[in-house]
């Protein structure tokens, strides 16, 4: 049992940032002990207050970790529960009701202290700036509208790094294989997937017959992939390019 409450620690540790930094973490927990102490309404205190800590205090239960994982088979999810805290709430109305009657300096004061606190978004590695209103790359809606049929669904194959944003954009391409391919640690296996991405080369007749086993409408190559032979001596048609990437339109499955 004591292993497991440190290994919800060191979840908690994580999601919070506290091995960055740990500000953000620092203000909604000061500001939780503030309503604690204070707020007397009980309609407010229920969702400021109650809420909240019967939520940590059961993300830090063991007994309830283990009826969690065992009911949802999936240990790699319970850090979500987290997201139920209501931080950005808690820790907005605990400053303001902090500052009394001086609301608009409390929430100037709140809003320096969480710009000051926090870390530059674009700092990051995995975020970059939106390129369009969907938040998607813009070579992935590309690829898509020039594909989407009017009406139905079709199946496409694409490489790994746009599996993610086609499904988000288009509901009417539908893909082999998707999210599970890409997390190592799952250790699934899928033999297009395989063909696909992990050979140096790829064997060309070998793998237009697993692309019609599906059957994929269409295949999209980045320009540098390697085949031993162009896909266009198995019944394809280079049908458009995308930036790096190139679309390849199979005559015998396409409509």
């Amino acid at each position: 049992m004591w292993g497991i409450f440190l290994e919800s620690v060191v979840i908690f540790k994580n999601y919070m940032g506290f091995y960055e930094n740990g500000y953000l973490a620092g203000i909604y927990l000061f500001a939780l002990l503030y309503l604690w102490l204070t707020e007397k309404n009980k309609q407010r205190r229920a969702v400021f207050v109650y809420a909240p800590t019967l939520l940590l205090v059961m993300f830090f239960c063991p007994l309830f970790r283990k009826a969690f994982v065992r009911i949802l088979d999936d240990s790699e999810t319970y850090y979500r529960l987290l997201w139920l805290l209501q931080m950005s709430l808690v820790s907005a109305y605990g400053i303001i009701r902090l500052c009394g009657r001086h609301r608009r300096i409390g929430l100037a004061v709140m809003c320096v202290a969480i710009a000051a606190c926090g870390n530059y978004v674009y700092d990051s590695e995995y975020i970059t700036r939106a390129e369009n209103a969907y938040h998607l790359p813009q070579e992935a809606i590309d690829i898509v509208d020039l594909i989407e049929p009017e009406e139905g669904r079709i199946t496409v194959l694409v490489p790994a790094d746009l599996i993610y944003y086609v499904r988000q954009y288009s509901t009417n391409i539908e893909l082999p294989y998707g999210r599970e391919m890409l997390v190592s640690r799952w250790d699934y296996y899928h033999a297009m997937y395989e063909a696909m991405e992990k050979a140096e080369v790829i064997e060309t007749e070998s793998f237009t017959e697993l692309t019609r086993t599906y059957p994929c409408s269409y295949v999209v190559l980045k320009e540098d992939r390697k085949t031993e032979e162009p896909l266009t001596e198995y019944g394809f048609i280079l049908y458009d390019r995308v930036g790096e990437y190139l679309i390849y339109k199979d005559t015998k499955t396409a409509d």
